[in-house]
């Protein structure tokens, strides 16, 4: 008969009797909320860092490949990427 109670409060009276056994326990749940808000919230800002640089590294490479498929008169005959890359003779 217990379980069917508890079943039946609603989500909202739930909640509240969840935040008042935390208060009388002491545990802040706005302060663990906000915790919980600014970890997730770096956690996408490093994740947009990640990408970004990603992004920058696939561009630089992309960009570099187009300068060495420049530089050569016939595609692919010349196959040594090192010169083409660190100019060296």
């Amino acid at each position: 008969m217990q379980d069917a109670s508890l079943a039946n409060i609603s989500r909202t009276r739930r909640a509240q009797l969840v935040a008042e056994f935390e208060s009388e326990l002491g545990i802040d749940y706005k302060a663990r909320a906000k915790a919980a808000y600014e970890a997730k919230r770096w956690q996408v800002i490093k994740t947009i860092i990640v990408w970004t640089i990603a992004v920058m590294f696939f561009t630089i490479a992309c960009h570099k490949l187009w300068i060495m498929g420049q530089q050569v008169k016939e595609p692919f005959a010349d196959i040594n990427p090192s010169k083409s890359l660190f100019g060296s003779e």
